[in-house]
């Protein structure tokens, strides 16, 4: 049987994030709907350089799917976090839905702790940092586990609980010891 050692799952639920994420919404489509609504309810022109009303909903239209797209991405978006006695799993759902499978074999060297994700990675998000960085899986904060890999692979998994993981870490580790 393989034990399960510790399970985590990471959403957005930052304030910011949705601040941000609504402020993009209203600023990119509202003003469109706007000038929909002049132009059809006034039949006055809207704007600098006025196009017709049926091409402007078009593009008003587009625009709110377009944004209601961002907003599902963010709002279905989550990373999965998994160690086992064999290994350590991980999904960034949707766009990693399949889990990925580091056998602890695999795991040359681990450490969890602070990271920088700003200036080493570029941010959040699933990241590629090359070759020197490696990848990075992470949703919030600047806590997270990297593996170093025997294939000369890195790794960065963020965690909003080091300590458990950590413990998680040290105890598959364990397992492989003779």
């Amino acid at each position: 049987m393989n034990r399960i050692y510790f399970r985590e799952e990471q959403r957005y639920t930052q304030w910011w994030v949705w601040l941000l994420i609504s402020g993009a919404f209203a600023v990119s489509v509202l003003p469109l709907w706007y000038g929909v609504y002049v132009q059809s309810a006034t039949g006055q022109p809207w704007g600098n350089n006025p196009t017709d009303t049926g091409k402007l909903a078009v593009v008003a239209t587009v625009m709110t799917i377009f944004m209601l797209a961002l907003v599902w991405i963010f709002a279905v978006q989550k990373l999965e976090t998994e160690v086992a006695q064999d290994g350590v799993r991980f999904r960034y759902l949707p766009f990693i839905r399949k889990w990925k499978f580091i056998p602890s074999t695999m795991i040359q060297r681990y450490t969890v702790g602070k990271y920088t994700p700003i200036s080493t990675y570029g941010g959040w998000g699933i990241r590629k940092g090359g070759r020197k960085a490696g990848n990075a899986y992470t949703i919030s904060g600047s806590i997270g586990m990297t593996l170093n890999l025997t294939d000369g692979k890195t790794i960065l998994l963020g965690t909003a609980r080091k300590d458990a993981l950590q413990y998680a870490m040290e105890k598959m580790m364990d397992q492989q010891s003779p």
